[in-house]
């Protein structure tokens, strides 16, 4: 999570949507930000927690900031943990990933399996992206959301804001998801189980 007091913005840090590019990004017009084990608090966190640090620190001055996050295509997103935790051969990648876990999956259909059973994996220590984005009560935050693959219309927002250049190049991306790697998902039922992620995500406006 970054906040700027002086542009009136907060962007929360979705995992496994740029958010060691947005840090490296955006620490030149921001005056918090939360790294390592802190990086991806949710909105829940942001509401109970900061908001009010940040309102009380620009007291008696009102603090209403616009809260930006990005969002993945659902698959893709899930693809990406299943890329950045496990290896092709099913073993746990290592630093930074789940290995912790001890959880093995030599497949991405197989991960799939594991991430809809009653007791999923929780890579990231976020379950799904909807979560993410809920207040404290439940309910989806304020938040202006944009898709991770067009991440240059954040930029530009927020250029918009600071009134300077942002610079932000995307790293460690995943490998691309292949069509080897959908072999037995069958992606209606994906969809079906993955409703309310395609309905957030497919209300957001393109670029």
């Amino acid at each position: 999570m970054m906040a700027s007091l002086r542009f009136g913005f907060i962007v929360l840090s979705m995992p496994k949507c740029a958010s060691t590019s947005l840090q490296q990004a955006l620490t030149p017009v921001c005056d918090v930000r939360f790294k390592d084990h802190m990086k991806h608090v949710d909105y829940a966190f942001v509401e109970t927690w900061v908001l009010p640090m940040l309102r009380a620190r620009r007291a008696p001055a009102p603090f209403a900031p616009r809260i930006f996050c990005l969002m993945r295509e659902p698959l893709d997103w899930l693809y990406s943990w299943y890329r950045y935790s496990w290896d092709e051969t099913g073993r746990p990648a290592g630093a930074g990933g789940a290995a912790s876990s001890g959880a093995a999956f030599p497949s991405f259909a197989a991960f799939l399996e594991a991430y809809f059973s009653p007791r999923p994996p929780r890579v990231g220590g976020v379950l799904r992206q909807t979560d993410f984005l809920r207040g404290a009560g439940g309910a989806p935050g304020p938040i202006e959301l944009f898709r991770f693959e067009d991440h240059a219309r954040l930029v530009r927002t927020l250029e918009g804001l600071c009134g300077q250049p942002i610079d932000l190049k995307v790293t460690n991306k995943s490998r691309p998801r292949r069509e080897a790697d959908l072999a037995g998902i069958d992606l209606l039922d994906l969809r079906r189980r993955l409703a309310d992620e395609y309905a957030v995500y497919e209300a957001i406006p393109p670029g």
